[in-house]
């Protein structure tokens, strides 16, 4: 399986945190990105800033030349969790599942510490197309699927990782029906 050193973009566009919304929008679209890495100490990634960011500041009223990037998650502007990502020896596959699950679309590649890439939703469907189900997995996530007791709705497995289109609940989880059969 392909590995994260082999696909990822060593060229990243950073942030530092006392910046503000409006530079780091201004730095996306000179740059024609869609987010940018929070780093601080030198290269130490600590945040990303996305451009749903930048719309969500601006959507809530505020000023986006006065609200800085450590403010989005100090004042949980975002509501962003703890910064997710991948280190260069990583399978592509393993990345494309941690993605589907949290809803992103980029990881930013570390290793000691330090940023050396990032990795992009692009980048595994141009070489991976056989990952295209499993991304569209991440669309189907946006939509609020409520089903019935003994209704299936596509997704991954709980148990097993795979994709199925019949998952169905079992104890709070949801499992495809070859993980079903062995409960």
């Amino acid at each position: 399986m392909v590995k994260v050193r082999e696909i990822m973009k060593t060229s990243v566009k950073i942030i530092g945190p006392k910046e503000t919304i409006y530079d780091a929008a201004k730095t996306m679209t000179n740059n024609r990105v869609g987010c940018l890495i929070v780093v601080e100490n030198g290269d130490e990634p600590t945040g990303i800033v996305t451009e749903s960011d930048v719309t969500t500041v601006v959507a809530r009223g505020l000023d986006p030349k006065k609200v800085r990037i450590a403010d989005l998650k100090k004042d949980k502007i975002t509501k962003r969790q703890k910064l997710i990502t991948a280190k260069p020896g990583d399978n592509i596959l393993d990345v494309t599942k941690i993605m589907v699950k949290n809803g992103i679309k980029r990881i930013p590649v570390v290793e000691n510490g330090k940023l050396k890439g990032i990795i992009a939703d692009k980048e595994i469907l141009l070489i991976s197309p056989e990952l295209i189900e499993i991304m569209s997995e991440k669309l189907k996530n946006r939509i609020s699927i409520v089903p019935g007791p003994n209704e299936t709705i596509p997704g991954m497995c709980e148990d097993c990782g795979g994709y199925s289109d019949r998952l169905r609940q079992s104890v709070n989880r949801w499992v495809c029906p070859n993980c079903e059969l062995d409960e």
